[in-house]
């Protein structure tokens, strides 16, 4: 039975969804240059641009090394007290570490990780905000859609006050209906106050976090070849998504990143020669010595701690990249079932929201004539604007969830640069 139900329900979705062409969340999305404009524009993005610009400066000092000149200065007397003579000296010692063992090759492959990683992160916070400056927008659009049911309830009800005041007059209908129909009239007013300070708390909202963006004046109505399907598959969408997904690359390369400093830890434990060439000044001038010096530290146990401790950073870094993965993954299909079901329960709610609206008519005309009570027609009135309100809200949740996987898929709002 309930296999059969589902097979009925599935070919009511192909009678209902033709083929379509791809989605297209950008038409009731504000344009991406002004978008771009305004994230750009906020804190958010404005300090993620200051921290790429710094990691590039260290990514600079990993290519060229720390190490620097030393310059030393000895001053000196000497007396030779049985000839009673006293003389100057001095010495002057220039010198500088040397890196050796194929350091220097890790370390430009450490700057050119650190470059990309840099990169990676900024398009990463703009994708961040990006996600955060849509959900602002849709809960504004929710707000607006509230705002307009609770507009058309609030007018129907004060239509069918008159109806009832009409027919009082004329002695058709008892006060009670009348007061019923009053009582209607202020519970919609109600309604109709609460979605109005709700959409300017929502507008409020995100007025302050991107005062350049204008909101729409109206709510967006959406029809069925609106939200048409992906045309490809869940599989291949999944495996786009974890391609090219900021947070899960920026992991994997901060563990490639972390195998190179590994590779330098070990490195490390053959410590670099500091390498210098000095002139000195003996007994006031007469005699003159140049020289080459030559230093290194003797390695010990805290060189291959280290080199240890950085290995296992970067065996906790590539399982971390397994672990956000498979959450990554997971995020992915629970996002793609809730816009498939919305998008098939918009279409159900719809039909059941339009069998109502006709019930509805038929029941103020029925009120009319005289053949319906005054809370049969309130309570038919009211539930057809539930139904609708129900129907148009799943349309845009279901647009919300396009408009996600869109995002994510990098087919709406891309700003990777």
């Amino acid at each position: 039975m309930n296999k059969s139900l589902i097979w009925i329900g599935n070919c009511l979705c192909v009678l209902v969804w033709p083929a379509m062409a791809a989605p297209n969340a950008q038409a009731f999305l504000p344009a991406e240059a002004a978008v771009k404009e305004s994230l750009l524009a906020s804190p958010i993005i404005q300090s993620a641009r200051a921290q790429k610009e710094a990691m590039r400066l260290r990514s600079n000092t990993m290519r060229t090394g720390t190490a620097e000149f030393t310059l030393r200065a000895n001053l000196q007397e000497r007396r030779v007290p049985a000839q009673h003579e006293r003389f100057l000296e001095s010495t002057f010692t220039l010198e500088r570490p040397v890196r050796l063992w194929g350091k220097s090759a890790v370390d430009g492959q450490l700057s050119a990780k650190t470059i990309a990683l840099a990169d990676l992160e900024f398009n990463d916070a703009m994708h961040e905000a990006s996600r955060e400056l849509m959900k602002l927008w849709f809960a504004h659009a929710h707000m607006m859609l509230a705002m307009e049911q609770a507009q058309k309830q609030k007018d129907s009800t004060a239509q069918i006050l008159q109806l009832a005041q009409a027919r009082f007059k004329q002695g058709e209908i008892a006060r009670m209906d009348l007061e019923l129909a009053q009582a209607e009239v202020q519970r919609a007013q109600a309604a109709w106050q609460l979605a109005q300070a709700d959409l300017s708390v929502a507008r409020v909202a995100f007025a302050q976090r991107y005062p350049a963006l204008p909101l729409p004046s109206q709510p967006a109505h959406i029809a069925s070849e609106d939200l048409s399907d992906f045309a490809q598959s869940q599989v291949d969408l999944k495996a786009m998504f974890l391609n090219q997904n900021h947070e899960l690359n920026a992991l994997r390369l901060e563990a490639e990143r972390l195998q190179l400093w590994a590779e330098r830890a070990r490195l490390d434990r053959m410590a670099d020669p500091t390498v210098g060439i000095y002139t000195a000044r003996d007994r006031g001038g007469a005699e003159q010595v140049t020289g080459l010096t030559l230093s290194m530290p003797l390695s010990g146990s805290v060189r291959r701690d280290h080199a240890l401790a950085t290995l296992a950073d970067a065996q906790a870094a590539a399982d971390k990249v397994r672990r956000l993965t498979v959450q990554l993954s997971a995020g992915f299909d629970q996002l793609w079932i809730q816009f498939h079901s919305k998008r098939a329960a918009a279409v159900q709610l719809q039909l059941a929201a339009d069998t109502q609206s006709r019930a509805a008519e038929k029941s103020r005309k029925a009120y009319a004539l005289g053949e319906h009570s005054m809370s049969e027609t309130l309570l038919i009135a009211r539930a057809a604007f539930e139904q609708q309100f129900a129907a148009t809200r799943m349309q845009l949740e279901a647009l919300e969830r396009m408009a996600e996987l869109q995002l994510e898929l990098h087919q709406v709002w891309d700003f990777d640069g």
